[in-house]
């Protein structure tokens, strides 16, 4: 960190350089996942950054969404799709007639043939690990076409960009176990922050609203997120099912989540397990917002987050900004992130989730532990820090 501090305090080693052009692939620009990891590094971007010129590349249903406070940032209409043959030549074309000094993707879906100098920024590699096959519309041979240029994308992204950003230690571990020679000083650790626009309500009118849409009631159970194999929500629901018959009838689980073709595999399983009663799937319906989402969160007993594997996990830190007492599972990621201000549990055993379940419902003493401290955590991740992160390596790479 202390080469990149050289470089972030914008001494006399770059005080009188040209300006230089940085473009940022936002395509990605007010969808879930890297969508809020592109939003928020932007806008802590323009408040770091006022002395390179920024070209913002946007699809056209986000172009408006976006509008710029910093006068150096400027938006350039990109709409080609991501994991698209038109993104590698289509929109290579665009970045090339830019002629930028630096182009900055946070994702690890790069146009192969850009020659210039770039930063990526990569979340995980977990689909090294778990398939999306289940989840796929496409013909099993052209799924595994689709699988095997992945792999070749994302080694070429980390053999071809100049630094790569990763949100946590575990995924640099995981990065170093399947490309030992990509060499570690190649990495940037740079945590991720909690969304400023994700807000406590500031009554229960929304939540009060949901529960009459959806048709349930507190107390309840809450996870948020998508519904990929890894998420390992089939467990988290077989759990809940064993902890009803066992400890508590009166709980419902709600799972707020996008409708796909993985989540339909989930309500087959509610159905199968007749558990239409207890279990909620409010996203089934319709979208669900950030401010609807944050009222789930706020009136949620108990917020379950079950994952077998992830970059950094965000959720469960929005959770705890929102007042929730947060039960993860025990992997590497969530021992790294949340320490001793969340519950674990072992992700592989439904006994144990049930159980801890339970436990947490159960102890005061260890709810009021776990929120005691929830200041510390929350100032611990700021995009700010992130974003002055990313700023260090942008001069580092255009100045060295």
């Amino acid at each position: 960190m202390a080469e990149i501090s050289e470089y972030f305090w914008s001494g006399n080693r770059i005080k009188h350089k040209k300006v230089k052009i940085i473009g940022i692939d936002a395509r990605f620009y007010g969808e879930a996942g890297p969508g809020r990891y592109v939003k928020n590094i932007i806008k802590h971007l323009e408040k770091v950054d006022r002395r390179h010129k920024y070209k913002i590349f946007l699809r056209k249903k986000a172009f408006s969404q976006y509008n710029p406070e910093n006068s150096n940032f400027e938006k350039v209409l990109a709409d080609f799709k991501w994991y698209s043959f038109e993104e590698q030549f289509r929109f290579l074309k665009v970045l090339i007639k830019e002629k930028l000094n630096l182009l900055y993707i946070p994702h690890f879906n790069i146009p192969v043939l850009y020659p210039k100098a770039m930063v990526t920024a990569i979340p995980d590699i977990i689909m090294h690990t778990f398939s999306t096959e289940k989840g796929t519309t496409l013909p099993k041979t052209y799924f595994k076409i689709k699988k095997v240029v992945y792999w070749w994308v994302v080694l070429w992204a980390l053999l071809r960009s100049k630094k790569i950003i990763v949100p946590s230690n575990s995924t640099l571990e995981d990065f170093h176990k399947v490309y030992p020679f990509i060499h570690r000083k190649k990495f940037l650790v740079s945590y991720e922050g909690i969304d400023p626009d994700i807000e406590e309500p500031k009554d229960n009118s929304i939540l009060k609203s949901l529960k009459e849409e959806f048709g349930f009631k507190s107390p309840y159970l809450l996870y948020v997120g998508s519904m990929y194999e890894h998420k390992n929500i089939d467990r988290l629901i077989r759990a809940f099912s064993m902890f009803k018959t066992i400890h508590s009838k009166e709980y419902q689980l709600v799972v707020v989540g996008k409708k796909d073709n993985f989540s339909m595999e989930i309500k087959k399983m509610i159905n199968e397990l007749n558990l239409n009663d207890y279990v909620k799937m409010p996203g089934e319906k319709r979208f669900i917002n950030d401010s609807e989402v944050a009222a789930f969160m706020a009136g949620a007993d108990l917020y379950v987050f079950p994952s077998l594997k992830e970059g950094f996990s965000l959720t469960p830190l929005e959770a705890i900004k929102m007042g929730a007492v947060c039960l993860v599972s025990d992997i590497l990621t969530h021992r790294e992130i949340y320490g001793n201000h969340v519950a674990y549990f072992n992700p592989y055993d439904l006994s144990d989730i049930a159980s801890k379940i339970n436990k947490v419902l159960t102890n005061e003493e260890l709810k009021n532990n776990l929120k005691k401290h929830s200041d510390i955590i929350l100032k611990k991740y700021s995009w700010d820090t992130t974003a002055k992160e990313t700023y260090g390596i942008f001069n580092q790479i255009l100045y060295s």
